[in-house]
């Protein structure tokens, strides 16, 4: 599995137009074969920075992704409503646990 994490601060008077380009790239990024999970939120602390945490089958998947029709037409579209450039991971994961097993092996729990 390879998790992709970021953050990307946008323009407060571009947020109408950050969730139009959202709802253009998101479903269809959800529907990628390779893609496991998809999810975006907003910081609290930072109002206005978004915040990308996916989960990609492998490497080739993420890397097919960044070549598909919406995600460059979704990145094309980024320097309209970004206010800094977007940093973050990538990373390949060894082995998974859900929240229970880790509590478990942490001796939490019951």
């Amino acid at each position: 599995m390879v998790i992709l994490h970021a953050t990307a601060p946008i323009k407060p008077e571009a947020r109408e137009q950050w969730f139009a380009i959202l709802d253009a790239v998101t479903p269809p990024s959800r529907a990628e074969d390779a893609c496991q999970s998809y999810a975006i939120y907003e910081a609290v602390e930072t109002p206005n920075t978004f915040i990308f945490v996916e989960e990609w089958a492998s490497l080739d998947g993420l890397y097919a992704h960044f070549h598909t029709p919406h995600f460059t037409e979704f990145f094309a579209a980024l320097g309209e409503v970004i206010a800094g450039p977007p940093a973050g991971t990538v990373s390949e994961v060894s082995s998974t646990k859900t929240l229970d097993e880790a509590f478990a092996a942490a001796g939490i729990g019951g």
